[in-house]
């Protein structure tokens, strides 16, 4: 949705003991550069997989211009996150990086074939 603002409203997120983000805040308006900078293991990463759907939250919420974005999945969701490093296991092949996902939801190899399939039908 280009155009859009994204808020975080008190956002908390807990690993374990671990207490990542505490009470986060933020306004992005419309049209507006932004940067999260700080040091490695800080949130910033969380902080993005959460705006994406990626991670929950343990309270607070994100909204997408003023309409909260929690309940909805990640593909659902207008944004995109692009990973520092490739989020791919190096000793699969480019199938089975694609099935890895759908054999966690545990599709059956019969759907897994045919969505793998589908999608690398796409980028041939």
């Amino acid at each position: 949705m280009p155009g859009s603002s994204v808020t975080i409203k008190n956002v908390d997120k807990h690993y374990d003991d671990f207490h990542v983000l505490k009470n986060v805040s933020l306004d992005i308006r419309e049209n507006e550069f932004f940067s999260i900078l700080g040091p490695s293991g800080c949130g910033k990463t969380t902080l993005l997989r959460i705006i994406a759907g990626l991670e929950d939250v343990d309270s607070g919420d994100v909204l997408l211009d003023g309409k909260s974005i929690l309940q909805l999945p990640p593909n659902k969701r207008p944004v995109n996150t692009i990973f520092q490093n490739y989020a791919l296991f190096p000793h699969l092949t480019v199938y089975e990086n694609i099935a890895f996902p759908l054999r966690l939801k545990k599709l059956s190899e019969r759907e897994i074939e045919e969505k793998v399939g589908w999608l690398l039908s796409l980028v041939r």
